[in-house]
């Protein structure tokens, strides 16, 4: 089993996750490598989380997802939107689905972002002014102030205004499981911790739901199950469960259908024990730094290794049909994650996205942008009514 120091500690937080209502397709070559023939395309979801501390009376959002006024992001991110998108739809803000679920933004004290991409940001705008922003190291340096005050920034000026963006330090001295992290709460109910390689700042969570069982809240440390499973202590199984597998395919599915495609050559011992793919090298990769990602990954891996550790991706569709969620549930929450089995029944659904019998893996999840039933076709000519 693998060794991550996790700290004692009998305080902990409730959990409950979101669905972002956010469906993506990109091409596989910024995020992956190898590219298999039929798998060209990533499906992702998101998944943000709401953070609990009954004893102190918090409420925390970690991610807030993206924002679905598309006309409000800032130009640069505009134009960057109409190169790199070939499938989005939105369906709904995370603030307006909270709200839904009987909670009223004012209970909020914190939002927590993983990173500063805009499918992770949400409209902080609309929150009110008194709930801080969290971000990791080198934010401030890097994005701030916004546009127009600065024409090329990221964000906007009206993201920043009249609200306290908290951007962590964090010490050598304290580690998980080789991780530099910080106790948020500091009880030792939440933890962040610094993941760089996707992002400037990029961190991600570990929620402590029982007194030994932990939910790691990943963002995007990467953006498939691939890139960490399977491992040395997790192989694939022999046949894969059926209870894991579309229905579609067939059932139950004998791991040699995917070992044939890992990297490492048909059915060896490797392509059952180590991971199917590796961080990209493509020019324009997702990743700001391909050695760090991969280093971060790494350790990621040690954590899905652990029995008492559920390992949830933003971008994992199958968290879709194994969590329970603030949208469909309000009172269903992640803490009883183990007694209910949720990590053997997330651990393999990313399979079904690969080929398999010759045949491509899942088509796109979507074909196009979407806004309110319509196609954008060039996100620049949608007029902003913030800025």
């Amino acid at each position: 089993m693998a060794t991550l120091n996790l700290p004692h500690s009998t305080n902990t937080v409730r959990l409950r996750a979101i669905d972002a209502k956010t469906q993506m397709s990109v091409s596989s070559k910024g995020f992956i490598q190898p590219i298999l023939p039929g798998h060209e395309i990533l499906n992702l979801t998101t998944v943000t989380f709401l953070i609990e501390h009954d004893a102190l009376g918090k409420k925390v959002l970690f991610d807030c997802g993206a924002r679905n006024d598309f006309e409000n992001f800032s130009p640069f991110i505009k134009n960057r939107l109409n190169l790199n998108v070939r499938g989005l739809k939105i369906e709904k803000n995370v603030h307006d689905i909270v709200v839904e679920a009987g909670i009223k933004l004012e209970e909020l004290d914190s939002l927590i972002w993983s990173h500063w991409h805009w499918d992770h940001h949400g409209a902080p705008e609309q929150y009110p002014h008194h709930v801080e922003v969290v971000v990791g190291p080198g934010f401030k340096d890097n994005f701030m102030p916004g546009y127009p005050t600065n024409p090329n920034a990221i964000f906007l000026d009206a993201n920043f205004a009249n609200r306290q963006f908290r951007e962590l330090s964090f010490d050598d001295a304290f580690q998980i499981g080789n991780f530099r992290a910080f106790d948020f709460f500091r009880d030792g109910s939440f933890y962040l911790l610094d993941t760089p390689g996707h992002a400037v700042g990029h961190i991600c969570g570990l929620a402590r739901t029982t007194p030994t069982t932990f939910v790691f809240l990943g963002g995007d440390i990467c953006h498939f199950g691939g890139s960490f499973r399977p491992s040395p202590s997790i192989p694939l199984p022999d046949p894969i469960p059926s209870s894991h597998l579309d229905a579609h395919f067939p059932i139950p599915c004998p791991c040699s259908i995917f070992t044939d495609i890992h990297p490492a050559g048909p059915a060896s011992h490797e392509s059952r024990t180590s991971p199917f793919f590796d961080v990209t090298s493509f020019a324009q990769s997702a990743y700001l730094d391909r050695i760090q990602a991969a280093e971060s990954i790494k350790k990621l891996g040690k954590f899905d290794q652990h029995p008492d550790v559920l390992v949830c991706i933003a971008h994992d569709p199958t968290l879709l049909t194994t969590l329970p969620f603030l949208n469909y549930d309000p009172e269903k929450d992640l803490n009883s994650w183990q007694v209910d089995g949720l990590k053997e029944k997330s651990r393999w659904g990313w399979l079904n996205e690969l080929p398999r019998h010759g045949k491509p893996g899942r088509q796109m999840l979507v074909q196009g942008v979407w806004k309110q039933g319509e196609l954008v076709k060039d996100f620049t000519q949608l007029k902003a009514t913030i800025y």
